[in-house]
């Protein structure tokens, strides 16, 4: 079961499961936690009394590694992981302060369709490899640079209402 079992983009509400029974186990696992505010647990239990206002304008909710730890090791389903990411995405929409990195990162995909190119892979002695040299598959942005421009446009603009 999901964290967040239902979410209402009118009232901005962030319905978490009650199933969770704050063991704990998500926070022992985070590897970000020792250098997080509040810890995965604590967000979980925020989230799960209505008290987002908080979270939304906190540097806290981009601090997340998204290594899923806390998915994997909570007994009852319940992950702060899809808060945090749904947090994320409505701290955006609402126009709150968010990483700089994010904005660098959407720019590269509109203006590549990526985030980033493909690149050589060294190996241990420096030797460079391409894609084609290690028998992978070419790697292609868009057949249509602009079409694809105008489609994230649109879907930016609409997560953005």
């Amino acid at each position: 079961m999901m964290a967040v079992s239902r979410l209402s983009k009118e009232k901005g509400h962030v319905g978490v499961s009650e199933q969770c029974t704050q063991c704990g186990k998500c926070s022992s696992g985070c590897p970000a936690a020792r250098s997080l505010s509040l810890r995965p647990r604590r967000i979980a239990l925020m989230a799960q009394r209505g008290d987002i206002e908080g979270l939304l304008g906190s540097e806290v909710i981009w601090s997340c590694t998204q290594c899923h730890q806390c998915m994997e090791r909570c007994p009852r389903k319940v992950t702060p992981y899809d808060i945090i990411i749904y947090l994320q995405n409505l701290s955006v929409r609402r126009g709150y302060p968010h990483p700089m990195e994010l904005d660098l990162l959407m720019e590269a995909v509109r203006r590549q369709g990526a985030i980033q190119q493909p690149q050589d892979v060294l190996d241990d002695e420096f030797e460079s490899y391409t894609r084609d040299g290690l028998g992978l598959p070419g790697v292609h942005g868009p057949r249509d640079p602009e079409a694809f421009r105008r489609a994230l446009q649109m879907v930016l603009e609409e997560a953005r209402r």
